[in-house]
Formats: structure tokens, C-alpha cells, sequence
């Protein structure tokens, strides 16, 4: 048992008022006159001794019902969180953290959990002296909000003004920095986080130092579908084809739910559709297809209907749907050029979607590639290290290449810049002499040539004559390669953009693809997948910065972005790094861009992980982070302030010490009554 107001037992001392009564009465006596004490004597064994022992009884009672009173006042619990009388009679610091980030804005029992949580928090005041000094912190964005006395009028006000977000906190890292910003000096640290607790992983942090944690948990959501990804699994992003998309569902309530509904839409408008149940705890994956309705920048996204927690029922994407393909290819000779002019030409021969520049460059010393979105380079005799540099940034800023090896590669003078684009090594060139080297169709499902329009693909794969043997590492994804194991396409990246590299050239002495039926699908594939640029729309986590890589003459034009919710703002260009930083997208949806006040992109954002709901807490995690020693969990619910004040200073006691002190009374009356036989 632990006492509150330790200087009420300074009243204990009316416990000698009894005693002293009860010592005083056996010095007064009374004289009475009897005739005769012969039958009086007799008494002195039976009828006195009960009445010295009735005085006794009565005399423990009267102090038994002072000492209840005394210690009714002094306010009795059992052993709390905080040690004796220390958190009822010291000043203390007390650290208040209200989580606003995403996964708070759930609902339960009609009310999100930040508002049950700001309400609980309101009473903070009556809990607490009113000496404590208070800091109000909310998670998103990092913020003290409030530092003063915790009664102060401004406190509910405060309280009242942290809205919802669809950020992410980092809880304990938050908790952790503030902590050190306010260095506290009192004695006494606590510490009230108002959060749902989502976190999987815990920083290795010493959040123990004379700090004492209450982890107050707004409980469980009852009913949540959650989309937990949206992909676009197609590569080849055209008009013409199906757009394949793959999503991730799971019932993270706590109960089954049937027929759902779960909705595709492209540009607002309902293409797909699937009915499914969850079980509690499942989770699905769904794969949609549909054409693109339009070229430029499609808006797509998974739609579920509502429930207690909005923020996980959408998830956008956004995607390039080819319209012009800028292309350059650079050739040693003009026979070169004119092969390859003839594969574009059977590509696109109403020239609607290629645009097509040629250039015969045996030693390739500069590039001017800025406006080029694929560049096809065919056997080059030599590479000056300004056309690498060149290369370098074309890459890096998510241009595609084509690059057909004549053996050029193997000449160590090079090896230092191929290394550095992680390049395959050349190592030497192998001939068939009268045989020949045959290609083999991969073995895997997602290889470069599924889902080609050829009616027998086996009978279309070219023969090879000759070819550069290279060595390649994991970074390499072979699409194509010979019998013999020897890789003929590879495809790596190179910043954002993408690599296609051939160890044959387009040769019909180095090979016969030029006269096969794969030749044509095969390039168009190439060229869209190199073609496609999806820096500019590819998604960013709420929160993050986003890049748009810019033209160089555009970089003097007028820029907007208009948020999901309609606030557009002007942005200026980086000059130097010829792009636009978003530093703003604390929004969850689609931002939109405009040049000159016409749309020239769109990228999507989505939540963290973090913030996806899930009711498996995570106490056990906490416990690597804090000791059993140094937290307490307490349940939110309609009677937080007791259930606060029995956690942190123990279960009162008080009527406990009134009803001993009652039967006491009353037991005393009893005792002490008048017997009427007696008195006579």
C-alpha cells in the first residue's frame, strides 16, 4: 500500500484522545454507601472482569475507527507505477504525444482514433498536479506544440487544433529527439503516448533514461479491407495493347466480409470489376486487364468500398501510354543504317509513332542526344569519353539504349567507362566456322519474347554465326542465349534508364536474324520498353521528394503542380539540374503537372507501409526497446481517467478504510449500548 498525502497521518495522533480518556476514568471514583460489601466481593472474579474487558474492546475500536479515518484522509492506494507519495507531492515533466499520423484517422465506434484520443487527453489536467509542466507533441509533422503548466487554459485549445494527416510517424525516434531537445530537469519524467502503435521495427534507442512510459492504446479496428500495393505488370505501355495490373487485398479487420466489390478505374472511369469475400486475416492478390483509353499520362487506381479506415480503400498509379517515340541510331556505315532503317520503317511505316534520325558515326565523339528518347548505337569503332559522359547523363535521366557489340568492347582502353555503366566484359570474338550456334527459347515465363504475335516462335529463332563472347554478372537479366549457355541480349539499367545489349550485330554475316519473323516484334518491344520513360510518373511515398526531369529548353518555362486536393502552386525549375523538386506531397492521390499552363505529367503518391492497419500489436516488440520496468500499457476507453489514475498511482483505497471505519462504529454502538437489566 502506498500513501498519497502522507501529512494527513499527522492526525494519527488523535488517537491518544481514547487512550487518555480510558486512563483518566480509572482514576475517578465514585462513593456509594452499601450496608454490607459481603456479596460485592463476590463479584470481583466474574461481573468485573467482563466489564475491564468490555472497556478494552471498546477502547481498541475507538482507535481502530480513528486510525480508518485518518487513514481515509491520507488517501491509501496499492502500489502504482510511480514509487510511495513521489508523482502526488513533486513537480514533475511530463511529456504528452498525440499521434496524428495516418493509420490515427480509423475509426471506432463512429469516432477516429485521434479524436478518442484527443478527448482522453483533455483530462490530462485532473490527473496530474497542477504544478506539472507539460510539453505537447504531435508526430506529423515533428512538432512541440505546447510547453507550460498542465493547467493552463491554452492546453484544450491546443489539444483541439492537431488535425489528420496520411503521414508517417516515426514514433520513437520522434519521442526520442524531443526528449533531448527539452532535457528536463525534474525528477520526476513521464511520458503519455497516445498512439495505435503500428511500428514493426523499433530503433535501437536508450529511451530509459529516468523516463517513465504510459502506452495508452486506442484498441482494435473492426472492419478494414486494405489495398497493400498496385503495380502495372505490363512493360509494353500502348493504345493498342491490354495493360495488366496487379493488386494486393487484405481483411485486416476483425471479422469476414462478403461481397466486395473491387473496382479498376482508368481516368475516373470504371473498367474492371471483381466481387470477392476476405476471411479474417486473409489476404488476396487480383490481376485486372484493360486497354488505355487515351495516349499521354493514365491515372489508374483500385477502389474499395468504405470503412473504418479511408485512407487504404484508393490507390492510384500513374503510367506513360506511348504516344512519340524520339529515336536516333548511330551505325558505322550507311549499309548499317539502311538495315536498321528498314526494321523502324516495318515498324512504323506510317510514321505515326517514331520519330527517326539517322547518323553514320564510325568514332563516336559527341552525342547531342537532349531531345532523344531511344538511341540505338551499332557497332561503333570508338568512343570518345565526352560521348560517355554524354551517354552517362542520357541514362542516368531515364533515356533507353540499344547497344549492338561488334567488338569494340574488348579493347581495354574502354574497359574502365564499360565497367562503370555495368557493362558486360567482352572478352573475345567466337565463330562457327562451317557450323553454326543456335538460340534456345528461355525457359522462364516473363522472358523478352512471350506474348509475341508469332504463330510458331520456335521456327522464327535465328541462327548465329558469329558473336562476342562476354562475361556477365547477376546485374544482368539474359533474355536471349545460345545453346552453349553464351548470352546473345541482356538487358540492365543505368541510373533510371534501361540497357538492351545485343553480342551480335544486325549482321547477315554475323547472323540471319535480319531475315526472321522475330526480327520486327522484337525490335517494337525493344523500343518501347527503351522508349518509355517512367521517371516522371513513377509513385512517391507521402512524404518524399519528388524529381521531374525536365528538356533543356524547357527549363525556362512556367511551372504548376496541383495537389489531389486542387491547391496549385507555382514551382521553379533547378537550372542546374535542369529539373523540378516537389518538396510538398503530404497528400495522398495524384499530382498533376503543367508546363505553360498545359499538362506535361502526373505522378501518384502512397501510404507507408507503416500506416497500413494491422491488430496485431506490438507488444513484444516494445519490450526490446523499454524494460518491463519502465511502461505501462493502458487501454482507452469511456473511464480513461481512473483507469490513468489506478495504473499510475495505485487503486484507491479510500472507501475501503470507510467501510472498515463504518463497521467499526457500528460495532462500537453495539458494545457500548446501556443493558437494561443492568441498570436497574
Amino acid at each position: 500500500m502506498t500513501i498519497l498525502s502522507p501529512s494527513s497521518l499527522i492526525f494519527l495522533l488523535f488517537i491518544a484522545v481514547p487512550i487518555l480518556i480510558h486512563i483518566l476514568n480509572r482514576f475517578y471514583v465514585k462513593k456509594v454507601n452499601f450496608s454490607t460489601i459481603r456479596f460485592i466481593k463476590s463479584l470481583k472474579n466474574n461481573a468485573l472482569k467482563k466489564l475491564k474487558f468490555k472497556k478494552m474492546i471498546l477502547l481498541l475500536t475507538r482507535i481502530g475507527i480513528i486510525s480508518a479515518l485518518v487513514l481515509l484522509l491520507a488517501r491509501p492506494v496499492t502500489k502504482g507505477f510511480m514509487p510511495g507519495w513521489i508523482s502526488a507531492e513533486l513537480d514533475s515533466r511530463l511529456l504528452l504525444v498525440i499521434d496524428n499520423s495516418s493509420s490515427m484517422s480509423a475509426k471506432k465506434n463512429g469516432n477516429s482514433l485521434l479524436d478518442l484520443s484527443k478527448k482522453a487527453a483533455l483530462s490530462i489536467p485532473q490527473i496530474f498536479n497542477q504544478n506539472t509542466f507539460i510539453n505537447v507533441i504531435k508526430t506529423c509533422p515533428p512538432q512541440i506544440i505546447y510547453s507550460g503548466k498542465v493547467n493552463d487554459p491554452l492546453f484544450p485549445e491546443v489539444i483541439n487544433l492537431i488535425n489528420h494527416t496520411v503521414e508517417y510517424d516515426n514514433l520513437w525516434t520522434v519521442i526520442d529527439s524531443m526528449a533531448k531537445i527539452i532535457n528536463p530537469k525534474e525528477s520526476v519524467k513521464e511520458c503519455v503516448i497516445f498512439s495505435d502503435f503500428l511500428k514493426t521495427t523499433y530503433p535501437k534507442l536508450n529511451l530509459s533514461n529516468g523516463w517513465r512510459f504510459y502506452l495508452v492504446d486506442p484498441g482494435m479496428i473492426n472492419n478494414n479491407l486494405s489495398i497493400n500495393n498496385l503495380e502495372v505488370v505490363s512493360r509494353i505501355k500502348v493504345p493498342d495493347q491490354l495493360l495488366k495490373l496487379k493488386t494486393s487485398i487484405k481483411n485486416s479487420g476483425n471479422k469476414k466480409i462478403a461481397n466486395t466489390p473491387i473496382n479498376l478505374l482508368f481516368d475516373n472511369n470504371r473498367v474492371g470489376q471483381v466481387i470477392s469475400e476476405f476471411e479474417k486475416g486473409s489476404n488476396k492478390e487480383f490481376i485486372f486487364q484493360a486497354y488505355p483509353e487515351k495516349k499521354g499520362v493514365l491515372v489508374g487506381s483500385i477502389n474499395l468500398p468504405s470503412d473504418d479506415y479511408l485512407n487504404d480503400n484508393n490507390w492510384y498509379v500513374t503510367a506513360p501510354i506511348l504516344d512519340r517515340i524520339n529515336c536516333l541510331i548511330i551505325g558505322n556505315s550507311e549499309d548499317e543504317l539502311s538495315m536498321l532503317k528498314l526494321i523502324v520503317d516495318a515498324i512504323d511505316p506510317d510514321k505515326k509513332l517514331i520519330n527517326l534520325e539517322t547518323r553514320k558515326q564510325p568514332i563516336v565523339n559527341r552525342l547531342f542526344i537532349e531531345d532523344i528518347d531511344i538511341l540505338i548505337i551499332h557497332n561503333p569503332e570508338a568512343f570518345t569519353q565526352a560521348a560517355f559522359d554524354e551517354l552517362d547523363i542520357f541514362l542516368q535521366r531515364g533515356g533507353g539504349l540499344i547497344w549492338f557489340s561488334g567488338g569494340m568492347e574488348i579493347d581495354p582502353t574502354y574497359s574502365k567507362y564499360f565497367s562503370s555503366f555495368s557493362f558486360p566484359k567482352a572478352k573475345t570474338i567466337l565463330e562457327s566456322g562451317t557450323g553454326i550456334f543456335s538460340l534456345k527459347i528461355p525457359d522462364r515465363d516473363d522472358h523478352i519474347l512471350s506474348d509475341l504475335n508469332i504463330r510458331k516462335l520456335e521456327n522464327e529463332l535465328p541462327e548465329y554465326y558469329r558473336y562476342v563472347k562476354h562475361n556477365y554478372s547477376n546485374k544482368h537479366d539474359i533474355h536471349l542465349q545460345l545453346a552453349n549457355g553464351d548470352p546473345i541480349l541482356l538487358e540492365f539499367s543505368r541510373g533510371s534508364g534501361s540497357i538492351f545489349y545485343f553480342t551480335s550485330l544486325m549482321n547477315l554475316v554475323w547472323n540471319n536474324m535480319p531475315i526472321r519473323g522475330l526480327l520486327v516484334p522484337l525490335m517494337y518491344r525493344l523500343l518501347i520498353l527503351g522508349g518509355t520513360d517512367e521517371v516522371n510518373t513513377s509513385p512517391v511515398q507521402i512524404g518524399a521528394t519528388k524529381w521531374i526531369i525536365l528538356d533543356q529548353n524547357e527549363v525556362r518555362d512556367q511551372w504548376e503542380v496541383l495537389s489531389p486536393s486542387g491547391e496549385k502552386n507555382l514551382i521553379v525549375p533547378d537550372f542546374s539540374k535542369e529539373s523540378i523538386q516537389i518538396n510538398s506531397t503530404n497528400e495522398l492521390g495524384v499530382y498533376d503537372i503543367y508546363q505553360n499552363g498545359k499538362h506535361y505529367t502526373s505522378f501518384s503518391t502512397y501510404l507507408h507501409p507503416n500506416e497500413l492497419i494491422t491488430n496485431n500489436k506490438q507488444n513484444r516488440q516494445i519490450e526490446k526497446l523499454l524494460s518491463s520496468q519502465k511502461y505501462r500499457w493502458i487501454d482507452l476507453d469511456n473511464n480513461f481517467s481512473n483507469s490513468f489514475n489506478d495504473t499510475r498511482q495505485g487503486k484507491s483505497l479510500w472507501k475501503v478504510f470507510l467501510l472498515i471505519a463504518t463497521l467499526l462504529l457500528l460495532f462500537e454502538t453495539w458494545v457500548g449500548r446501556p443493558i437494561p437489566k443492568n441498570t436497574k
